[in-house]
């Protein structure tokens, strides 16, 4: 089996709503980490006091299969008309280790299951 590493961006207050909708898809495990973005915009100021919103780095490991069909669910989170509120890419991962066998079988057969 081949897999993909997805890797998202996003605010912090969608990590929820990203990671239950790449579950509904097919994801299994996330690893979240935080983080603090620079980009080309200029800081928001609020009474003088820099505002600096927290990001969420959400990371999942997925089989190839489902890398297209979560990222398409992602797509209506993340993007809204021209207003972007995030991003998520692929990258597909040549070689893997730390999954058992028979996890790889399991998620397999599941698959199989849920395709009949």
């Amino acid at each position: 089996m081949k897999f993909t590493a997805i890797i998202v961006i996003a605010p912090e207050e969608l990590e929820d709503k990203v990671i239950r909708h790449a579950q509904q898809v097919g994801a299994t495990g996330v690893t979240i980490l935080s983080g603090k973005g620079i980009g080309g915009e200029s800081r928001k100021t609020f009474f003088g006091l820099t505002f600096e919103g927290t990001q969420s780095v959400l990371l999942m490991v997925v089989g190839k299969h489902l890398t297209a069909p979560i990222l398409k669910e992602l797509h209506g989170i993340l993007v809204r008309g021209t207003d972007s509120r995030g991003l998520a890419f692929a990258v597909p991962i040549e070689h893997l280790t730390g999954i058992d066998p028979q996890q790889v079988q399991s998620f397999e057969e599941h698959l199989r299951r849920g395709e009949d």
